[in-house]
């Protein structure tokens, strides 16, 4: 299976830009939460993609086929006491860039289900409603940094998020889904999950950097 890396080209510009943005003020405490994440991601006019450090082009290359990768930034200039409240906030802003890739999977994965079901309109948009948000509160825990770095100022962190784990997070989620649309409690996630994961890597990887 191919990098799953459609969403690249948004991702960078959208979060390279915000790395670039005034810092919010200082916290101690992780900021894990996909919705804190969605926050600190949406600041964003668009950045030159010349430049994207060649670290975080390699780390891709180097990536196996199976996973699902984010990008975060964070503007630290030369203030090296920034850098551990700037990898949170990196790391934040990745886990925000591979959950709107989520949202994409879960959203092909639903309307395939129902196009093949009798499954109505209402019900599969509730269902896939409860399915976003129960991934939501995973806070995406499988998901790990491969690289990290610096460059003119601004720290870049690379996570991958692994087939096994969100195949974890997509059994929890849809058991939740249908529980709240018990119309739906044929939906076979996690083979729709594979279909749907072939189905966004079928572009192939984006190129980055230099």
């Amino acid at each position: 299976m191919k990098k799953i890396l459609g969403f690249l080209l948004a991702a960078v510009l959208v979060l390279a830009a915000a790395g670039c943005a005034s810092a919010p003020a200082a916290s101690s405490a992780p900021a894990a939460s996909s919705q804190a994440a969605a926050a600190a991601a949406a600041e964003a006019p668009a950045v030159n993609l010349s430049g994207v450090p060649q670290f975080v082009n390699d780390a891709y290359l180097k990536a196996s086929e199976d996973v699902l990768i984010g990008i975060g930034t964070y503007k630290i200039g030369n203030d090296m006491s920034k850098m551990s409240m700037g990898k949170t906030m990196a790391e934040t802003r990745a886990r925000a860039d591979i959950a709107r890739q989520l949202q994409s999977i879960v959203k092909n994965m639903v309307t395939d289900y129902t196009a093949a079901s009798e499954l109505d309109p209402g019900a599969a948009a509730s269902f896939q409603e409860s399915i976003t948000q129960a991934l939501a509160k995973a806070d995406l825990k499988g998901s790990k940094t491969v690289a990290m770095n610096t460059q003119d100022g601004l720290l870049w962190v690379v996570m991958e998020y692994s087939k096994s784990a969100a195949a974890k997070d997509f059994d929890a989620a849809t058991a939740a889904g249908k529980l709240a649309v018990p119309a739906a409690a044929a939906f076979d996630a996690l083979s729709r999950m594979d279909n749907a994961f072939d189905k966004a890597a079928g572009g192939g990887p984006v190129p980055v950097g230099d």
